[in-house]
C-alpha cells in the first residue's frame, strides 16, 4: 500500500499530473485531469488522462466517473 503511494507522489511531482483510475473520465480542469475547460479526458490502462473529445465551449462538459458528456 505505501509503496504505491509513494510511486504516485513520485509520479505526480515528475510528470506534473495526477494519477487515475483507468476508465475513470473527467471533464478538462476538474478532478486532476488536465485542460482545457470544455475537454472530456479518459484516464487510460498506464493511469494517465488522455483527451478524448472537445465540447462546444467551456462550459458545455458536466458529469464525473463514467458519466461524463457535453451540454451546450
Amino acid at each position: 500500500m505505501y509503496f504505491a503511494q509513494t510511486l504516485a507522489i513520485i509520479a505526480l511531482a515528475v510528470f506534473g499530473v495526477e494519477a487515475c483510475t483507468a476508465g475513470e473520465f473527467r471533464c478538462g480542469n476538474r478532478g486532476g485531469a488536465p485542460g482545457p475547460d470544455g475537454a472530456i479526458y479518459i484516464c487510460n490502462s498506464s493511469g494517465r488522462w488522455q483527451f478524448s473529445s472537445q465540447c462546444g465551449g467551456p462550459t458545455c462538459c458536466q458529469g464525473g466517473g463514467s458519466n461524463v458528456h457535453c451540454v451546450c
